[in-house]
């Protein structure tokens, strides 16, 4: 399968590597994103459990800078970011970790199924979109 050792990639590596890029609490009215943190907007993950954490810090002055220190938000976006896009980029199938990294991070910005298209092109696979096995074993054979 073009997989070494049975090593595969580390959604921890890969989560680092996307929160460095995404910030932390912002609520710009020009970014159609609106009300965001750590890359998760209110407008597009209404649901996300992490809001509730937000909206009670919300109610303390220079609550941005006690965001992190929250445990248990700190969970949630790691959960999130595990579930909606490292998983859907079948992450613990790839073996390499620069692939990985690369895929998630494609996904995170334009969406699962681009990523996921422009993955299968590479490796010559006809671009449904969905990550497969087939795909994590081509990918792996590029390494």
């Amino acid at each position: 399968m073009g997989i070494k050792n049975n090593i595969m990639a580390d959604y921890k590596t890969a989560i680092k590597r996307i929160l460095q890029h995404e910030g932390g609490y912002v609520n710009d009215p020009k970014d159609n994103g609106g009300e965001t943190y750590k890359g998760i907007s209110r407008k597009n993950w209404p649901k996300w459990t992490g809001w509730a954490f937000v909206d009670h810090a919300k109610k303390t002055p220079g609550f941005e800078k006690q965001l992190n220190a929250n445990v248990q938000l700190q969970d949630s976006v790691i959960s999130f970011y595990k579930r909606e896009f490292w998983d859907k980029i079948g992450g613990d199938m790839i073996a390499s970790q620069t692939i990985s990294n690369n895929l998630v991070d494609a996904a995170v910005n334009e969406g699962i199924r681009p990523a996921v298209k422009r993955a299968e092109k590479i490796v010559l696979m006809a671009e449904s979109g969905v990550f497969s096995p087939e795909l994590a074993e081509k990918l792996g054979a590029l390494v």
